[in-house]
């Protein structure tokens, strides 16, 4: 075979190159659309073991809102049982909807918790007299953005796992 003979081969023609192309066209398509469909699914899909573990701690921590009427060993004791189905929910995480569900209800375990824990270090260390007054006048704001932080918590929750 001659260098003339080798010239006229054709290695590469028009119909290779459009089928290369349609090919990684096609194989890009579909990439971009299972990258869009995972991302989806990242943002708003709340898992089902998530949605359970979480629906179990919210019912747990509502039930620490009526500690007026607990004494110190009940309320500890409702806590620990909160913290563990909380535990449950946080480690039974996979998406990021997941990951913020347990983010407010950690939020709100804790605002529910914090008045708690604030009167028995007030039992522990008293305040003076003097400072006793506006002290309290903040205790009393600080307690009434809670409770309204609380109640929005609790709603969103609940509007997220039902």
């Amino acid at each position: 075979m001659n260098v003339r003979e080798l010239l006229q081969i054709e290695l590469w023609s028009k119909r290779t190159t459009r089928r290369i192309l349609t090919i990684t066209g096609i194989a890009t398509a579909a990439l971009v659309l299972l990258l869009v469909v995972l991302f989806e699914v990242e943002l708003h899909w709340l898992t089902p073991g998530e949605r359970n573990a979480a629906r179990a701690a919210l019912v747990e921590i509502d039930l620490l809102q009526n500690a007026a009427s607990m004494n110190g060993k009940e309320f500890d004791l409702e806590e620990e049982k909160a913290q563990l189905k909380f535990g449950t929910a946080r480690d039974s995480t996979r998406t990021r909807r997941d990951r913020e569900v347990v983010a407010v209800l950690s939020y709100y375990l804790i605002l529910t918790t914090a008045p708690w824990d604030e009167a028995r270090f007030d039992l522990e260390y008293p305040v003076s007299s003097e400072n006793a007054d506006a002290d309290r006048r903040f205790e009393l704001k600080r307690w009434i953005s809670g409770t309204e932080m609380r109640k929005q918590l609790r709603a969103l929750l609940h509007k997220a796992l039902d």
